[in-house]
């Protein structure tokens, strides 16, 4: 016969089996309601995108407008997608060819499954610029946003024939995002990848509280900039099928790059643009690109923070427009 003890021990086994049991199913059940009623994704920019179909993965884009080729490359982060480039894509097609591409892992290019680093992100550049944009012949433009400014660089730096003049919005790679991940950075981002688990706190990260959140103590100097449009489109493309795959990977650390060598080594004309106003990558983090390399100068948006080619899509557009045909006068803060 087995002991009173034994009884009871099997009793709370049994009790927490049960329990774990009840709450991984409540966390499939919410799970599967939040991918039921998510809104299917919208054409980013207004137009019906191409599709490219690269060897990691078919990629949408969308392309407009006549002249020398612009690549605009949106940044890293949960629910991107070209969108980020909504109001000045078409200020910039009314002077140049402008491709604008979903990077792979995030809005409606696919979204495979795995652990995204940033060599991936540079041979895509490479690979978007000489198959699609024919950089062969032309080098073309290049516009990027944020991290990914860092892959830009490095692809810019290994191919200077591909490309001509640069504009770089709020970069990081030598003050920000530069360092290999620590150990709690990895698990989060293992933990994210997590089928059940992962998908929960996901879920809970792109909630619309929490992009609404995020957009208007991040993104936006003006609160009232962050209308229920906007996050329904964040919303749509951070509920794409393993949407979460490529976010954990920005979040666990895995896509941070170095590059202070690599953008002292640039030879193309370079324009940082900062939002006066920048909260996750400050204003005065431009100081070390600037001392780096002659070849770069400064814009500064006073009426933005994280998005100042949303934000103040007009004059980022007159600015850039001016900078890719011959240069710009500007001045250190």
């Amino acid at each position: 016969m087995p002991s009173s003890f034994s009884r009871d021990a099997a009793r709370v086994a049994g009790a927490a089996a049960a329990s774990a049991a009840g709450a991984a199913l409540t966390l499939a059940a919410l799970n599967a309601l939040v991918n039921r009623t998510a809104p299917p994704p919208q054409d980013p920019l207004g137009i019906a995108p191409h599709l490219y179909a690269w060897t990691a993965g078919d990629v949408s884009y969308s392309v407009s407008g006549k002249g020398p080729a612009v690549l605009l490359l949106h940044g890293i982060y949960a629910g991107a997608s070209s969108y980020e480039f909504h109001r000045v894509f078409p200020l910039l097609a009314q002077h140049f060819r402008v491709f604008a591409p979903d990077l792979p892992g995030f809005g409606l290019s696919a979204r495979p499954a795995k652990d995204y680093q940033p060599d991936l992100y540079v041979q895509f550049i490479h690979d978007f610029v000489q198959q699609v944009m024919g950089g062969v012949d032309h080098p073309v433009h290049l516009v990027a946003s944020s991290l990914t400014c860092a892959f830009a660089v490095r692809a810019v730096v290994a191919r200077p024939d591909l490309f001509e003049r640069l504009a770089l919005i709020e970069p990081t790679g030598i003050d920000q995002l530069a360092q290999a991940p620590n150990p709690t950075q990895r698990f989060i981002g293992k933990l994210l990848r997590a089928p059940l688990v992962g998908t929960s706190l996901y879920n809970l990260l792109v909630s619309r509280p929490s992009l609404r959140f995020y957009l208007k103590q991040q993104a936006y100097h003006d609160k009232t900039d962050v209308t229920d449009d906007i996050v329904d489109v964040y919303y749509a493309m951070a509920h794409q099928p393993n949407a979460r795959y490529a976010a954990a990977s920005f979040i666990g650390g895995a896509l941070n790059l170095n590059i202070a060598d690599d953008f002292a080594l640039l030879t193309q004309p370079t324009l940082l643009c900062w939002g006066r106003d920048a909260v996750q990558s400050p204003i005065e983090r431009a100081e070390a690109f600037l001392e780096r390399n002659a070849r770069a100068e400064l814009a500064i948006f006073d009426h933005s923070s994280g998005l100042p080619h949303d934000e103040e899509a007009d004059d980022f557009a007159v600015q850039v427009r001016n900078w890719l045909r011959a240069g710009i006068s500007t001045s250190r803060y």
